[in-house]
């Protein structure tokens, strides 16, 4: 068997995301030439591999940090910006798992890593358009009796009294739509620039004097004699490594490669709207979530403009029609809104497993590896990130435990897009229903 773990990494879409239209992210650095020896390497320069090595950097360790385009150009510069408690799959789902106290530990660790966003946004005075409250709405009787059960677990097994039952009328004093039949209200929830936020990490980076290469590619990693990550012009000699591209990180390592798929999601930012438009649509100005598989999620961004994600793509493809996608489930939930423009509409690749829960690991005592965050990626990235980095320095309690996850294997390719793509029908006919 080789020593040597190959490396590909998937080119984003231009990024022409509303996002980076609207910030100058003013650092570009350097892509890596020569040798270097470190603590860690960091293969990834989105929010999990930027928190992984801001945390190592506290510990006092060494660290070097490979992005293969530039920071943010992934996930963490494309997403919606949902600062979202939990998980992808149901807490009952997660206790069937890992039963009920794991699931408390795995419950309060996230809540956590939710209020430690707050905590870096004050600490080093990030600029990222915080705002509070999220709305879970239900489209129909049934997702909203789930949500009833839900806040009833959350309260009772789980002493989080954040959350707040909307009936309907409550509801459209909120968002102003026919669809919904009622809702969940998160008060500490809520969004982000995730761009800014992220920008705002890699800051502290530089002040921590961590080493960050753009441009660099990790292609190969050899572990004879020692571990080496080689990149086109240079080579990173490190005593840990940390592969967090997630999505946008494909190795040749079967346990990788079986327990997650990248999948596509869609967002459109609108041109700026009136007052009187975002009274007729979003008075409440808070973010909102549908509770369908394949949710709507939407917000008013910071210059009142309405930023709108839908629907995935399992062949990992961006559809020639996403700009039309897009529009017609916006006209469908608000229909009063006849003429607006989408400015913005890009795609972005999100990792997700059969379980919807992340898997992480290692695949020796020297390389970790984080992928599968199923859409939860903004909070869970902190909190994998942190997880990682205790386990380098000899606290594995955190990752003990998330790591101890089983994932189901999806078969080969095709077969595994062919099989998610009628799942995808089947949940669209579902939800119509």
């Amino acid at each position: 068997m080789s020593n040597n773990l190959v490396l590909r990494h998937r080119i984003p879409a231009d990024a022409n995301t509303f996002y980076h239209a609207t910030i100058d992210p003013s650092s570009n650095f350097d892509a890596l030439k020569g040798e270097l020896q470190t603590d860690v390497c960091v293969v990834g320069g989105g929010l999990t591999g930027v928190s992984a090595a801001l945390n190592l950097a506290k510990k006092g360790l060494s660290v070097a940090l490979l992005e293969a385009q530039k920071i943010g150009c992934g996930a963490s510069g494309r997403n919606g910006g949902h600062t979202a408690n939990g998980f992808g799959s149901d807490l009952g789902v997660l206790e069937d798992i890992l039963g009920l106290e794991n699931t408390r530990i795995l419950w309060q660790m996230v809540d956590s890593a939710l209020g430690e966003i707050d905590e870096n946004i004050h600490n080093y005075n990030i600029n990222c358009d915080r705002s509070f409250g999220y709305i879970y709405a239900a489209n129909n009787s049934y997702q909203l009796r789930e949500l009833e059960i839900l806040h009833n677990r959350l309260r009772t097994k789980y002493n989080y009294e954040q959350t707040t039952l909307l009936e309907k009328c409550d509801l459209d004093k909120l968002v102003k739509t026919t669809r919904y039949t009622g809702a969940l209200f998160d008060k500490t929830c809520g969004q982000i620039n995730p761009f800014k936020y992220l920008l705002g990490l890699t800051q502290q980076l530089k002040e921590m004097n961590v080493r960050v290469f753009e441009q660099s590619p990790a292609l190969l990693i050899s572990q004879t004699p020692d571990i080496s990550v080689h990149t086109r012009e240079g080579c990173i000699k490190p005593k840990y490594v940390f592969l967090a591209g997630n999505a946008y990180l494909i190795s040749d390592n079967a346990q990788l490669v079986s327990k997650s798929i990248p999948v596509t999601s869609f967002i459109g930012v609108t041109s700026p709207l009136s007052a009187a438009l975002i009274q007729s649509t979003l008075p409440g100005n808070i973010t909102i979530a549908d509770c369908n598989k394949i949710p709507d999620y939407y917000q008013i961004t910071n210059g009142g403009r309405m930023l709108f994600g839908c629907g995935v793509n399992f062949l990992g493809k961006e559809p020639n029609n996403m700009k039309q996608i897009i529009e017609k489930r916006v006209k469908r939930l608000f229909p009063q809104l006849t003429a607006f423009e989408l400015d913005y509409t890009w795609s972005g690749l999100i990792s997700s497993t059969i379980n919807k829960l992340p898997h992480i690991g290692q695949i020796n005592s020297q390389i970790y590896y984080a992928q599968g965050f199923s859409g939860h990626g903004l909070v869970l990235s902190g909190l994998i990130g942190k997880l990682i980095s205790e386990a380098i320095t000899g606290n594995s309690i955190g990752f003990d435990l998330i790591s101890s996850i089983a994932h189901r294997t999806f078969p080969p390719k095709p077969i595994k897009n062919i099989t998610l793509g009628v799942a995808e029908c089947f949940n669209k006919l579902r939800q119509q229903l």
